[in-house]
Parts: structure tokens; sequence; C-alpha cells
């Protein structure tokens, strides 16, 4: 008989993370004409250089070195590409930012801890031109989602299986000035984990955020987006774990999102774990990583099948931390252990 891997008891634990790209794109998408946008998209990446992204995701990585999670759902995983300006094709293919590489190469240096990102779903690619010191050039943006696994305690006991990612059918377009119509992708990764005999699901999402800056006074492609998570991946005998940042507020009573979740038996880790504590995990800041703000909405999930025991949560990365230090993300990350049921 096989010893089982240490620590593999039918107890997982698992986390979610938003990255946060580096900033914020409704300048852009306002800009009445082009010199506007060539100065808004300078602008633009000029913050996420100053947001300081190699040491934010070294914080990121060091919180998943500390708190060990063995399956990780991100979101906001960017690739920031700059190139000549070109404006007969897409010329932005110089690597700035790799979120994900900076992530993985952070946490693979030590042999004892090992991650590997078994899918990533690429969202929005959009590349416009910009205008700088040096003059015109091109810059990409590509919003991913990911799902890490670790990898060091992986015997023929621990397999992952049946991934799949894949967009939502809704989706939402917004008009803008000078880029025309842009359509922004969403979508999740499921994954099939097995155990020692127990399986469960494991559901890694990111949901529609640009409605409220449309003035939208329902959420509907948020709603249905959950919709289709719902009638999706969630539609199995298999005991669930989904997480990830759903920009459904669970501190709010009326939020649709998050009460069609709850209405459709799905139970709440942070709820589970500590039903008197409001666990908000965002905004960590507004305008600028470097200067914190107390959050007071909870956007960022562990959800759970009523067969499957929250055993403990927390929330990651939402303190006030050292001047001139910028926070790892506008998003605290949260992380719980949970059991799942033999078969």
């Amino acid at each position: 008989t096989e010893t089982p891997v240490p620590g593999w008891t039918g107890k997982f634990d698992v986390s979610t993370r938003n990255m946060y790209l580096g900033t914020d794109f409704s300048e852009i998408f306002a800009a009445q004409d082009a010199q506007t946008l060539l100065v808004e998209v300078a602008e633009a990446f000029a913050e996420v250089e100053a947001s300081n992204v190699v040491a934010r995701i070294h914080a990121i990585a060091h919180e998943i070195k500390t708190t060990k999670p063995d399956l990780i759902g991100l979101q906001e995983v960017a690739l920031w590409q700059t190139g000549p300006f070109d404006p007969t094709q897409p010329s932005a293919n110089t690597v700035a930012f790799d979120y994900l590489q900076l992530l993985l190469d952070e946490l693979n240096k030590n042999d004892s801890l090992h991650y590997e990102a078994v899918s990533v779903l690429t969202n929005l690619v959009a590349e416009a031109p910009a205008i700088g010191p040096q003059g015109l050039f091109d810059v990409r943006f590509t919003d991913r989602i990911a799902l890490l696994v670790r990898t060091d305690l992986t015997s023929k006991d621990f397999n992952v299986q049946n991934v799949v990612g894949q967009h939502f059918a809704t989706v939402l377009s917004i008009p803008t000035p000078t880029l025309g119509m842009i359509t922004i992708p969403r979508g999740y990764i499921s994954a099939d984990v097995e155990q020692n005999g127990r399986t469960f699901r494991f559901v890694t999402a990111h949901l529609e955020s640009f409605e409220e800056q449309l003035g939208l006074p329902f959420p509907i492609f948020r709603f249905a987006q959950a919709n289709e998570l719902l009638q999706g991946p969630v539609a199995t005998s298999l005991p669930i774990v989904m997480v990830g940042d759903f920009n459904a507020d669970a501190e709010d009573q009326f939020d649709p999102t998050y009460q069609l979740f709850r209405a459709a038996g799905l139970l709440d880790a942070w709820e589970e774990a500590f039903p008197d504590h409001s666990g908000f995990t965002w905004p960590l800041f507004l305008q600028s990583p470097f200067v914190y703000t107390t959050p007071n909405e909870r956007l960022d999930l562990v959800l759970t099948s009523a067969a499957v025991v929250t055993q403990n949560a927390a929330v990651v990365g939402d303190s006030d931390i050292a001047p001139r230090l910028a926070m790892p993300s506008d998003h605290a990350g949260v992380t719980a252990g949970v059991k799942v049921p033999a078969p």
C-alpha cells in the first residue's frame, strides 16, 4: 500500500487573487479625438510602469509562499507589450511586463514549493498608439485569467483533469469615440481535481465590472455570466469549489449576482468561517497603489457546494504597508481550507 502524500487527506487550500492590471482605462475609453487618445494611452502605460509591478508581484508571491494554497485562481493576469508605431498592423511585440511569468519565476525559485499554470484563458487584447518623449509608439494590453496548481505535492494520487477554459456567451461592448466598439471577453476555467478517490470541481472566474461605469441600473451582464457558471461548470454532481473576482458585493444583501449564487445553494467560505466579520477585499486604493484606502466591499470570494466543508479562511494583502511601497493590488486575496467529502 502506498503511503499518501503528507497533508493530502481530503483537505485542500485554495486561493483567489486579482493581480491588478496597473491602470484604469476609463480615460482611454472617453478620449474624444486622436491626440487625446495618444496622451491617455501613454499616461496609462506610465501608470503601469510607476505602479511598481515587480515589487507588487513579489509581494503576491510572498503571500502564496506563506499560505501555500494547492489551487489558485488568478484574475487580471496582465501582459503589457510595446513596439514601434505602425498604423498598418499590430507592432507591440516586446514584453514590458508579463505578470504570469514574473509570478511563476518568483514562486519557483525554491525547489520546495512549485507551481504551474495548468490553464490560461486570454480575454481582452487591445493595442493602441501612444506618444512619449521619443515620439509615437504602440502599447498592447492582454488580459488573462489563470489556474495555478501546486505541483511539488503532486503524485498519482493528485490529478487535475478535464481542464476547460471558456469565454462567457454574454459579453459587454463599450462604444468609444476613437477606438470604436470595444468588446470585453470574460470567462472561467474549470478543472476536476482527484485525490485518493475524492473528486471535486474547481472553478475560477472573473465577472464583468464595467457596467457601473456605463451607468447601467442593473448588472445584467454580470448576472447573466453568473447564470452561465451555474448552468455550465457548476451544474455537476461533483462537489464544487469556485473562486474568483465576481465583482458582486457579498456584504450587500441586495446584490443580485451574489444572491443568485446563494439561491443556487452555494455556500460562502468566508461566511462559514467568520459569520460576524465583513472580510472586505476592495478597494485597497482608488487612484494610486501608493495611497491606501480602507476597503468597503467583498468582491473576491470562495464559494462551495453544500457537500464541501470550510475549515478556515483568511484575507491576505489587505492592510496598509510602509510608505512609498505599493499595495500588491487594489484587491485583497482570499484563501480558504476546504474539506472534500470521501466518496
